[in-house]
């Protein structure tokens, strides 16, 4: 990808993840209230993933201030963690396209940890839906910051943040 459109690149990912937010929320609230269980939910958040994984790649490709490349960081981060979060509270959850070598490494790390926490260990799993809060605190700062973005100077000048 040439770095010239890397910027708009970084916009529309940054403005896809906002908008799937709220699906993401619905899907987990479909999970929870209907018999559609959490393959929506699961998969989008994988997708999710997969979009601030390019807005790390966008930021880096397309020399964006530094501000960009943090709040592409910051998502993965925190997507990351729901994983984390769910796995501390049922280590034997799995993703049905996850490798057998991944759901036993996931497994062998996760359940000392589950054994540990005893009966807290749903405690610690119900911070994945705070999680999701400041996940979608982010993903309105970086629609923010782009809106700025994509006013600023053109593609090659750096700004400063």
């Amino acid at each position: 990808m040439p770095a010239r459109l890397a910027r708009p690149a970084y916009i529309g990912a940054a403005w896809l993840f906002a908008i799937l937010i709220p699906v993401q929320f619905f899907f987990a609230g479909t999970g929870m209230f209907s018999n559609t269980g959490f393959s929506p939910h699961v998969y989008l958040g994988l997708i999710l993933h997969a979009i601030s994984a390019a807005l790390i790649a966008f930021a880096v490709i397309g020399r964006l201030p530094r501000r960009a490349l943090e709040y592409g960081v910051l998502q993965f981060v925190l997507i990351g963690m729901q994983v984390v979060l769910v796995r501390v509270a049922s280590p034997s959850a799995t993703i049905s396209i996850e490798p057998q070598f991944v759901s036993n490494l996931i497994m062998a790390v996760m359940q000392p940890i589950h054994d540990v926490l005893r009966g807290n260990a749903g405690l610690v799993g119900s911070l994945h839906a705070v999680n999701a809060l400041a996940i979608s605190g982010v993903a309105v700062l970086t629609v923010m910051y782009v809106r700025r973005l994509g006013s600023a100077a053109p593609t090659g000048v750096r700004i400063t943040t």
